[in-house]
């Protein structure tokens, strides 16, 4: 008992102390789903308990599913052909018909319009299609706000400068109710911004150098934009909402990028609705698009990772603690990546990365070497779930 004891209280310490944490990453593993994959989903779609991909890609038009072989490697894609010249774009999974399937909401650039994909076993197939009442829809964000209990859509629109909200009834998504939210908005991010517990709506304005919060009404309506400025010499790209300097609250970060600055920008929030001016932190690469959160050292703190456009690389900021963040570590990935995800794809309680790469016609994965997995009279040896009565080398 005693060993044990000892091996448990080791273990929290091996996890909350810095000189452990590290960002250790497996060189990235590539998967050739067509021509400029644009959006990227991870989600278990076929009900086997596995993260599984699903990609947006055109020429032709289609959204490539990927499943989980359950090591973090993916079996070859089973193409969702969508219609011709549609131009997919972001891709979101909702469970939007409540059959307990996860669905997809695809973004139809070209056509300004939302096709769901519906899952029946893990077989998709097209369902309603809705018309965002945007122009040129980018980027996609699901979540219930109503609280009907079902999934809505939310897509920024870049050339009609708003973002389109469309409500799901009873697995039908309504058309578009569209707020302003900024010149060029980009990136979406869900999260509670303010002290209710309605969804809110974080939108990256590219050309307004701002991030745009819309504050939920409660019935899946939205406010007026409140703008967090990243200053002059700053444009937003992607963004995330997390909890970064853990005192119980979501905060927002963007990717930045102008002239020759490349940064992950953070906004901490103190008080409802309200943020903190903006600190700013260099990324290993040029361009940075999509950005993720997650805890990619298991130390307890939150990180963050950006996808470097021009320098085919994924950047991965360490939160030293109190949303400060440490020099990036730069990871090779496929050509021009931009959406980015973070999900554990092999079950080690550590978060993986996922880019879609738009010129490689590919998505990376990268899996994650740390492990969150305890062993109550041991260790985890590396990321192997074997186990060890050694203390892990830092």
């Amino acid at each position: 008992m005693r060993i044990t004891l000892i091996a448990v209280v080791l273990s929290a310490v091996l996890l909350t102390n810095p000189a452990f944490a590290q960002i250790d990453f497996d060189p990235a593993v590539n998967y050739v789903v067509g021509q400029n994959p644009s959006g990227v989903a991870v989600a278990d779609f076929n009900g086997d308990l596995r993260p599984d991909m699903a990609v947006s890609s055109d020429a032709p038009d289609k959204v490539s599913i990927l499943s989980n072989n359950g090591a973090g490697g993916f079996g070859a894609p089973v193409a969702v052909a969508l219609g011709g010249g549609t131009a997919p774009h972001g891709v979101a999974a909702g469970d939007f018909d409540g059959d307990k399937d996860l669905d997809l909401a695809v973004v139809l650039k070209n056509d300004d319009s939302v096709q769901l994909l519906i899952n029946t076993s893990g077989s998709f197939a097209a369902g309603a299609l809705s018309v965002v009442n945007g122009l040129l829809p980018r980027d996609v964000v699901v979540g219930d706000l109503d609280q009907n209990g079902l999934p809505d859509v939310v897509t920024s629109n870049r050339d009609s400068n708003d973002v389109s909200v469309l409500l799901n009834d009873s697995g039908v998504l309504a058309g578009g109710v569209t707020y302003a939210a900024g010149q060029d908005p980009r990136g979406l991010a869900l999260g509670h911004f303010n002290s209710d517990t309605f969804l809110d709506l974080a939108v990256s304005a590219h050309d307004s150098r701002q991030v745009s919060v819309l504050l939920n009404d409660g019935d899946g309506t939205f406010g007026a934009p409140i703008a967090l400025s990243l200053g002059p010499d700053l444009r937003p790209e992607g963004v995330v909402a997390a909890d970064l300097d853990r005192d119980g609250d979501m905060d927002i970060a963007a990717s930045s990028s102008g002239d020759t600055l490349n940064r992950a920008t953070v906004f901490l929030r103190t008080g409802a609705g309200v943020f903190a001016a903006p600190s700013s932190y260099p990324v290993a690469g040029l361009n940075p698009d999509g950005i993720v959160a997650g805890d990619f050292d298991v130390d307890g703190l939150t990180d963050l990772a950006t996808a470097d456009q021009d320098s085919a690389q994924v950047s991965v900021l360490r939160n030293l603690g109190a949303a400060v963040f440490a020099a990036p570590v730069g990871l090779p990935v496929g050509t021009t990546p931009g959406p980015l995800r973070a999900s554990d794809l092999n079950g080690n309680g550590a978060r993986d990365l996922v880019s879609a790469n738009r010129d490689s016609s590919n998505v990376s994965v990268l899996v994650n070497r740390a492990s969150a997995l305890l062993f109550g009279d041991g260790f985890e040896s590396g990321d192997t779930s074997a186990w060890s009565s050694s203390l892990p080398t830092p």
